[in-house]
């Protein structure tokens, strides 16, 4: 008797006190005109459990409840040592997607396989005129953000190429996760995906977002974007994705930018949660230099090519500029 065939796609969710949210993004989920799919949610020792939406779905639901609030990263990992399928797919329990969207997903991953990773056109579920996110960028001495300003044109069908995709609503080859070492445990959450996309980028691979799989997001449910914590894991962070993923080349020439930005932080406020989070960042440098040689012994894209998908302006950086590049269908 021949084994069960298992799903393409497993949608993983990771969830933290989000009850007002996951009945609407599994619903939503509920409703994809592409079934071949199952779901895994993850727990991170919710005070309220969300044992009672697990019922009536068509797709396969597993739950998985943790002793403790692992953070986004380490649950994804245990997501994708879970998972059999050929996808994995991070969904935020506040990410709403539209009935199409897992489909447009998957047709550009079939259609496009030296891209690895397939982000999606955010929406803010508050105002449906206000894009929440079109794709990752990187400033090259630090800051990231979600590009609010796409491409316009009219072939709304067509993938665009950009530095990283958000972990909010994105499909991955697994198996490439995998070859990388998945996602960065000590990051906990914020920049984990701009890690996995930088390892993704050094090994030779392309991210892309998907304008026609589109979902709406709310943000910042199960912990708010700006709190303290927040913003201590965000300095922590990324200063730890510039010293294990960026070339030394590149960075011995953004080091001093970095360091004139953190200095007008550290100005402002010595004691600032943002303050902290640098100081042990750099506590932890020797730490995260040890994973900087497995990062770097597998790099194959060249200092030049990287140069050119990372962003150097300020002013972008300020306006939320989406930095991608159409990527035509018929090549």
């Amino acid at each position: 008797m021949s084994a069960e065939k298992k799903p393409r796609v497993c949608v993983a969710i990771i969830s933290y006190n989000s009850t007002a949210t996951l009945a609407r993004c599994l619903t939503s989920l509920d409703a994809q005109t592409y079934t071949d799919f199952s779901i895994v949610l993850i727990d991170n020792a919710s005070d309220q459990k969300p044992t009672g939406f697990l019922s009536g779905l068509s797709a396969p639901i597993s739950y998985m409840e943790m002793d403790e609030n692992l953070g986004f990263a380490p649950a994804m990992n245990v997501a994708l040592k879970a998972t059999e399928s050929e996808f994995l797919v991070a969904l935020n329990p506040d990410a709403f997607p539209k009935p199409d969207w897992l489909s447009e997903l998957v047709a550009s991953a079939d259609q496009y396989q030296d891209f690895a990773a397939f982000g999606s056109l955010q929406i803010s579920a508050a105002d449906s005129t206000v894009i929440d996110g079109f794709g990752d960028n990187l400033l090259a001495w630090g800051p990231a953000w979600r590009g609010q300003t796409p491409p316009q044109d009219s072939d709304t069908a067509d993938l665009y190429e950009c530095f990283g995709v958000c972990a909010a609503a994105a499909l991955y080859r697994a198996d490439t996760l995998r070859q990388i070492n998945g996602f960065d445990d000590r990051f906990f959450c914020f920049y984990e995906d701009i890690d996995v996309s930088f390892r993704l980028r050094l090994t030779g691979h392309k991210c892309g977002i998907v304008k026609t799989a589109v979902v709406d997001h709310v943000g910042g449910v199960s912990f708010e974007g700006k709190s303290d914590f927040a913003q201590y894991l965000m300095a922590r962070n990324q200063w730890w994705v510039l010293i294990k993923n960026m070339p030394a080349a590149l960075l011995v020439l953004i080091l001093p930018c970095f360091t004139v930005m953190q200095f007008y932080s550290f100005i402002k406020n010595p004691r600032s949660a943002r303050m902290q989070g640098l100081r042990e960042g750099l506590g932890r440098t020797t730490e995260i230099l040890k994973s900087r040689r497995d990062v770097q012994s597998t790099r194959t894209l060249t200092v030049s090519a990287l140069s050119h998908m990372l962003n150097w302006s300020f002013g972008d950086f300020k306006d939320k500029v989406s930095r991608a590049t159409r990527v035509d269908r018929s090549n």
